[in-house]
């Protein structure tokens, strides 16, 4: 898997941004990763992969192009839905404190 590191720096100018703010505020050793496609302008879904820089389990976060919903954030045992930037950070913090 390709993945580029995701920093306070990038943007997608959709609500997963406000997904990142919010879950970096609370988690300051956050670590994100947007995995690169090759024809990235015809993928359906944007994967970004999130972890504690202390852990290497990442959890992988969905979206739709330009950070937009629905969102799904899974983990190796769990796979939580959300429509909305509040409810998928905490589906973030909560599998990332689980």
């Amino acid at each position: 898997m390709n993945t580029t590191p995701w920093t306070t720096e990038h943007a997608t100018g959709g609500p997963l941004d406000e997904i990142f703010r919010i879950v970096r505020d609370r988690v300051p050793d956050l670590v994100i990763e947007h995995k690169v496609t090759v024809e990235e302008e015809d993928a359906d879904w944007d994967e970004f992969f999130i972890r504690i820089a202390t852990n290497p389990d990442p959890l992988r976060l969905e979206c739709r192009p330009g950070g937009q919903p629905p969102f799904t954030v899974d983990d190796e045992y769990s796979s939580i839905d959300a429509r909305d930037p509040a409810a998928a950070a905490e589906a973030v913090l909560e599998l990332l404190s689980a």
